[in-house]
């Protein structure tokens, strides 16, 4: 009984993530900002995922909500990721703008 609860685990913890869909050009989707960064090419921004496609608000913090509506999607040419470009509007907050579009 155990092995197969096991098995059990192993195999949604490898599945559920490949089951994670990725956003696509022209959907709108509400968004939190999971992590800050900062660099010396497009200085501080949040970052954000659905599925494998990456999302950067600049200046945004950690837990802030946002609504987004991607207008393009492209492989990062220095990270590798693969990244939105987007129209914002911050969730109960005036902010909004574009994100920061892959190089």
């Amino acid at each position: 009984m155990r092995k197969i609860l096991l098995t059990t685990i192993v195999v949604l913890a490898l599945v559920l993530p490949a089951m994670a869909q990725d956003a696509e050009v022209g959907k709108e989707y509400d968004i939190t900002i999971q992590t800050e960064g900062s660099n010396e090419y497009v200085g501080a921004f949040g970052q954000a995922n659905i599925g494998s496609v990456v999302f950067l608000v600049p200046n945004a913090k950690t837990d802030e909500k946002y609504h987004v509506k991607v207008t393009a999607i492209a492989r990062n040419q220095y990270t590798g990721d693969t990244q939105a470009s987007c129209e914002f509007q911050q969730t109960g907050g005036n902010r909004n703008g574009m994100c920061i579009a892959a190089p």
